[in-house]
């Protein structure tokens, strides 16, 4: 019999957990019924997706009444505490997956939220390092990523064809941001880092081209306008192009030959087990634990990265063996389980 499951989270929103909600849904469609409630920061009138911000407290009731499984990916520490406590009042089986440690930076929110999940039917963590901070008999670790359909991602925009095929000579280099923003006042998604490596590609004379995809223009602090200024007074533009929206990475990275994560902190990032399970060479900083098979490179080195990025690139190695053995069926087999 099928189950109801109410899936909370950025559901609309770009970035890893949206994608993680989505893809989540589809793979268990033929099980079981989905519904969704969106605490994406704008309310998108093309959805009949329900939008936490909507404000409509009668609607979140009915959907959290009507689920037989509660599943929250909220990032947010006090509305993440609120669908725990209203779930556990309504008698739900409630499921937890702690996506990062992002907002979970000091002892007082690491302690407030084990006090939360203690009441939850079962927490997931996507890494050993996250699952480690906390205390719980009921946690299981499962890696964020489910494998994508392929042919449900939708094509390359024009811009992105032409580029590559301008450049269909070079080695392509793309890298990816949900927006551009600054962590302990510092580039997060490491695009400083890129343009130094564009420089040097400049300086070298290097077949390489970098694609760097901004999936949301959604920042305070023009950013964008500074780094692409940087670029056209350097005229760094045959090294570098800047992509100011959402596309399919995977099929971005299906075009690529190095797949670049140089975020100054991260989670079990999508981007990383994306590229493996495509067999394309991924190199990431060393904030974090990363998978078997990442390159990595010592956080905010540009140069090191650089270096990286030679040795891989100049061994042009094709058709790697894939580190991710785990196929669809596994994580079919996992959430099955756990529902």
């Amino acid at each position: 019999m099928k189950k109801n499951i109410l899936e909370i989270g950025p559901y609309s929103a770009v970035g890893g957990v949206s994608i993680h909600i989505k893809r989540l849904a589809a793979l268990l469609k033929e099980q079981h019924n989905f519904t969704f409630i969106d605490e994406s920061p704008r309310i998108k009138a093309d959805t009949d997706v329900f939008n936490l911000r909507s404000k409509n407290i009668g609607k979140y009731f009915k959907l959290l009444s009507g689920a037989d499984i509660v599943h929250i990916h909220t990032g947010i520490l006090w509305l993440q505490c609120i669908h725990i406590f209203l779930a556990f009042i309504f008698r739900k089986k409630t499921i937890v997956t702690i996506h990062s440690l992002s907002n979970l930076n000091n002892k007082y929110s690491i302690w407030i939220t084990q006090l939360f999940l203690s009441l939850t039917s079962r927490t997931i963590f996507v890494s050993k390092e996250i699952s480690e901070k906390f205390k719980l008999k009921n946690k299981i670790i499962i890696p964020a990523f489910i494998p994508p359909e392929i042919s449900e991602e939708t094509d390359l925009p024009l811009e992105i064809s032409t580029i590559l095929e301008k450049n269909k000579d070079k080695k392509i280099i793309v890298n990816n941001a949900f927006k551009l923003v600054l962590y302990n006042q510092q580039d997060l998604y490491g695009l400083d880092l890129l343009i130094d490596v564009a420089r040097s590609i400049k300086r070298d004379q290097k077949n390489y081209k970098i694609i760097f995809v901004i999936a949301s223009m959604d920042e305070k602090l023009n950013l964008y306008d500074y780094y692409a200024q940087i670029i056209k007074e350097e005229n760094l533009e045959e090294e570098i192009s800047l992509i100011p929206y959402s596309i399919s990475f995977v099929k971005l990275m299906m075009a690529s030959d190095l797949v670049v994560r140089a975020t100054n902190t991260d989670g079990d990032a999508l981007t990383v087990r994306e590229a493996l399970f495509l067999n394309k060479p991924i190199i990431a900083s060393d904030v974090t634990f990363r998978p078997e098979g990442t390159i990595l490179f010592a956080n905010r080195d540009s140069q090191d990265l650089y270096l990286k990025i030679n040795q891989v690139l100049d061994k042009a190695a094709k058709n790697q063996e894939s580190f991710l053995k785990n196929t669809t069926q596994f994580y079919l087999d996992k959430y099955s389980d756990i529902y």
